[in-house]
C-alpha cells in the first residue's frame, strides 16, 4: 500500500510542472497588430492602444507579448533610410510634418521599453516590392517572409488580431 501511495505521489509531482507550464502559457495576452497604413495618426493611435494596454497588464502584473507586423505603406515606420527605394519619392513619414518622424520615434521606444514583450516585424515581400535592403530597417525589427503570412500564424497560435481603422 504504501509503495502504491508513493508511487501516486511521484506520479502527481512530474505532471505538476506539466500542468504549470500550460497555465502559464495560457495565462499571456498574445496580441497582434497588423500595421498596413500609411497615416501617421492611424499609427499614433495603433501605439496609444499598445501603450494603454500593457500599461494595464504591467499593472496587474498580468503577463502579455504584443507583435507588430509592418507591411505595405506602414513598411517606412520601421525604415532607417530612404535612398533609392519605393519610398524615396513619396515617403507618407514626412507629410503631415513632425507627427510622422515623432510616430517612428515612439513606435522604437515602445519596442524598446518594452523588451521581449513587444515584437516588431517587417514584411519581407512589400521590402522586395519597394527595393528596400535588409540595411535599411531599423535594427529592432526582425523581418518576416510575408507579413499577412505571419499575422495568420500567430492567431493560429492563440494572438488577437487588432487592426486600427
Amino acid at each position: 500500500m504504501k509503495l502504491i501511495n508513493l508511487l501516486l505521489i511521484a506520479l502527481s509531482i512530474t505532471t505538476l510542472p506539466l500542468a504549470a507550464s500550460e497555465k502559464a502559457d495560457n495565462d499571456v495576452v498574445k496580441v497582434v497588430y497588423q500595421c498596413d497604413f500609411p497615416e501617421p495618426d492611424r499609427v499614433h493611435l495603433m501605439l496609444n492602444t499598445i501603450k494603454n494596454a500593457t500599461e494595464y497588464y504591467d499593472k496587474k502584473f498580468i503577463e502579455y507579448e504584443v507583435d507588430i507586423v509592418a507591411l505595405g505603406p506602414c513598411l517606412q515606420y520601421v525604415m532607417k533610410d530612404f535612398n533609392n527605394t519605393g519610398f524615396e519619392e513619396k515617403p507618407y513619414i514626412t507629410k503631415g510634418g513632425p507627427t510622422g518622424a515623432g510616430t517612428r520615434s515612439r513606435l522604437k521606444g515602445l519596442q524598446l521599453s518594452g523588451g521581449d514583450k513587444i515584437k516588431i516585424y517587417a514584411c519581407k515581400n512589400t521590402m522586395d516590392n519597394n527595393h528596400v535592403a535588409e540595411k535599411q530597417i531599423e535594427d529592432f525589427v526582425s523581418i518576416t517572409p510575408a507579413g499577412i503570412v505571419k499575422i495568420i500564424d500567430l492567431q493560429r497560435n492563440g494572438y488577437a488580431y487588432i487592426k486600427i481603422k
